[in-house]
């Protein structure tokens, strides 16, 4: 269930968005993912929903925010995603859900426990 306290709410959703995007990119290889369809619509919809919350953690905490790995590139993803759909390399959005959201997940798993009190979690 999704904490009610903003910033572990926020933290919370990038890590549903990242898990999602996992799942949603499956074992499928590269050659298949750039068939487009229905894989590839969901992996980039979760890739914007990662970059967006991720933007509205910087400006609510933003030393938090810092402690994610390659932050602004995820934000800049999302922008890319969003606003310059026309030039949206599948290559790079297929690299980023197969090799970088893995390596992300844990580490939205802890900040949680690492910046929220814990009485505040529940």
């Amino acid at each position: 269930m999704r904490p009610e306290i903003e910033l572990a709410g926020l933290l919370w959703d990038a890590l549903e968005f990242a898990r999602n995007a996992r799942i949603a990119v499956g074992g499928i290889s590269l050659e298949k993912y750039l068939e487009g369809g229905l894989v590839a619509w969901g992996t980039e919809r979760q890739m914007e929903l990662i970059g967006e919350v991720l933007s509205k953690l910087r400006r609510a905490a933003p030393e938090v925010a810092e402690r994610v790995p390659n932050v602004q590139k995820i934000i800049g993803m999302r922008n890319i995603l969003i606003h310059g759909y026309l030039v949206v390399n599948p290559r790079i959005v297929y690299r980023s859900a197969t090799e970088e959201v893995p390596e992300l997940i844990p580490v939205l798993e802890a900040l949680p426990a690492e910046v929220t009190p814990p009485d505040e979690l529940s």
